[in-house]
């Protein structure tokens, strides 16, 4: 479970990454006002949607068109058709096709501007396989979970059944039904508690193998989700384990004698 959590908050990480990196460029007309831009781009950095912006000259935008293409145009066309332009890099949870809309809108109106545009099918995309994605994340996360309770259970389950003569000795000796429960919650706590800090400790190997191997996913950046994760595995183990044992302890405790057999 402490791996397929990892697994999927890497892939949401995966998701935001790619979605902050899609611009909205703003062209402007060579009328444009070197106050009015300034303007402009102290605008945008005060939106709340706005991770960062880049302002890009045309003869800049020039040079990084001449590289891609491999070719000087301008020598072919005698002019240089760029237009200065702005790209606004938004935060991952604004990158959605009617918020992109909206900043569209907003800036298309203002007169200097030349055309505002983004990759609409690329947003749509990705919001759409990410939904998608969620779903099936919910969909394992909840398998793992019910294959695990149905492990753990079962063990338990056959350890208490071997000690069943012993429970039903105890209970007819005249002790009482948590003096009987309370060694075998405590002895399978235990148990859990080593078992949990085994996966912790194969978890811990894993993420530093790939925090050094795989430098983008940036792992160590969020260490309190990480030790958030090795808490609740700790807590989980204990919680599972105290609810299963007592439960199994309790079906014993209620057969007869004649019913051991």
């Amino acid at each position: 479970m402490g791996a397929f959590f990892i697994i999927a908050f890497n892939a949401k990480n995966i998701s935001n990454d790619f979605k902050e990196k899609i611009p909205i460029t703003i062209y402007l007309r060579d009328n444009a006002k070197k106050t009015e831009i300034v303007q402009l781009q102290k605008k945008i950095n005060l939106k709340n949607y706005t991770k960062s912006i880049k302002y890009i000259s045309k003869e800049k935008g020039a040079e990084i068109l001449i590289e891609e293409i491999e070719e000087n145009f301008i020598e072919f066309l005698g002019t240089n058709p760029i237009l200065n332009s702005i790209d606004i890099y938004l935060k991952s949870d604004f990158v959605k096709s009617d918020i992109l809309d909206k900043i569209w809108i907003e800036f298309s109106g203002i007169n200097f501007v030349d055309e505002v545009r983004y990759d609409a099918p690329l947003v749509s995309l990705i919001n759409e396989n990410l939904i998608k994605i969620k779903f099936w994340v919910l969909i394992f996360a909840s398998f793992f979970l019910i294959v695990s309770i149905l492990i753990i259970n079962s063990s338990i389950r056959l350890s208490i059944y071997s000690n069943r003569m012993i429970i039903k000795t105890m209970q007819l000796v005249g002790a009482t039904k948590n003096f009987i429960r309370k060694p075998f919650i405590n002895t399978h706590i235990y148990l859990g508690v080593i078992s949990s800090f085994i996966a912790i400790s194969l978890l811990s190997v894993s993420i530093y193998y790939l925090e050094n191997n795989f430098f983008e996913l940036n792992l160590f950046d969020e260490i309190e989700i990480i030790f958030g994760l090795f808490i609740s595995i700790l807590f989980f183990s204990i919680v599972i384990t105290s609810i299963c044992t007592y439960f199994a302890t309790q079906k014993f405790l209620r057969l007869k004698i004649e019913q051991l057999y």
